[in-house]
């Protein structure tokens, strides 16, 4: 089971909640436009005019910043100059109004991970943490300003425990989404999704040649059904987990390798030359047939190999691998076939 390792590269660098951030500042705006306002009235109807107004314009800006991220528009004034203009309010506060206002400075600290990109956060926590117990300092002294620091460190490292936490999960989810259980290569799903992304144009080289294609290898087991009657599940299970094994050694670093199927495989090959990606095939196809993949057992795998088009989509490129493939299977099994070559 994999450990819950929290580094301090981990602290600093994860943002969990990047997904769903303009979500919560959407909310958030308009949750604390709407909290300040008996404040803002409590101001204006205690004399405090000035300290009113500057609340209301604040309870705007919110309102405004909260209305354009309803509408996915830009945010008028930035969150960190919101964020920043809070954390020095709470400073203000705790010179002008004294200790009692401290607690303000806990929320401030949360509002910025909410708002903010995770290392800005980060930064101007840290301001936080270091400005609001000088400001205690100033007016209660050095015990009441060691009480501050520790409570907002100690606040301020739950926070990123808790971020780096839920960044692991969300990790770990991902994996689980896109990861064959059996055999921990990727999965179809992951496969699908990364062929979306991938409608080659043609990008001119040096001197006008074409860059290396990405290329796809279709693998299939050869007669894998015959494995299973014979030998069982469980051993067939053993066959496909040692052939995900074994092509993961042979593979270059950025290639990658999805199961598609029950024993059929997939493996990208990026920027690839032909010639190259064929003497990978043929390596594969001779490591397989020579290597036992369980105890006492060996098997062949047939091979469709395709290379993309410049401007090609996904569906064609596939069914070029798979066509490649059928023709392995028809002319014997055993063998590498590359799917023609459109001029």
């Amino acid at each position: 089971m994999r450990s819950w390792h929290l580094s301090w590269k981990h602290l600093w660098a994860e943002d969990s909640l990047a997904a769903f951030r303009d979500r919560i500042a959407q909310h958030l705006c308009v949750f604390s436009a709407v909290l300040l306002l008996p404040f803002t009235i409590n101001h204006l109807l205690m004399g405090r005019h000035m300290l009113g107004t500057i609340i209301l314009l604040a309870q705007g800006v919110l309102f405004v910043n909260g209305y354009s991220l309803r509408h996915g528009r830009a945010t008028p004034v930035p969150m960190w100059i919101m964020v920043l203009a809070f954390c020095s309010a709470v400073v203000a506060s705790v010179l002008g109004q004294g200790l009692d206002t401290v607690v303000w400075a806990f929320p401030a600290l949360f509002i910025g991970y909410f708002l903010l990109p995770r290392r800005q956060a980060q930064l101007v926590s840290l301001l936080l943490v270091v400005a609001v117990p000088v400001a205690v300092f100033s007016v209660a002294g050095t015990a009441s300003a060691v009480r501050a620091l520790a409570a907002l460190v100690l606040t301020l490292a739950m926070i990123n425990v808790v971020l780096s936490v839920i960044g692991e999960l969300q990790v770990a989810l991902v994996q689980q989404a896109i990861t064959d259980p059996l055999t921990g290569a990727w999965n179809r799903r992951h496969f699908d999704e990364l062929l979306v992304q991938m409608q080659a144009p043609p990008v001119p080289g040096t001197n006008g040649a074409s860059r290396p294609p990405n290329v796809l290898l279709a693998l299939d087991i050869d007669h894998f059904k015959a494995v299973n009657d014979r030998h069982g599940h469980a051993v067939g299970d053993a066959v496909l987990k040692a052939l995900v094994q074994l092509v993961n050694q042979r593979k270059r670093e950025g290639d990658q390798l999805f199961r598609t199927g029950g024993e059929e495989f997939v493996l990208l090959l990026p920027r690839i030359r032909l010639d190259d990606a064929r003497r990978v095939a043929e390596e594969l196809r001779q490591l397989v047939e020579n290597t036992e993949l369980a105890p006492g057992l060996r098997v062949t795998v047939s091979i469709g190999l395709s290379p993309q088009v410049p401007g090609q989509v996904a569906s064609p490129w596939l069914a070029a691998a798979d066509g490649a493939l059928y023709e392995a299977k028809r002319s014997g099994r055993n063998r590498v076939v590359m799917a023609p070559v459109a001029a």
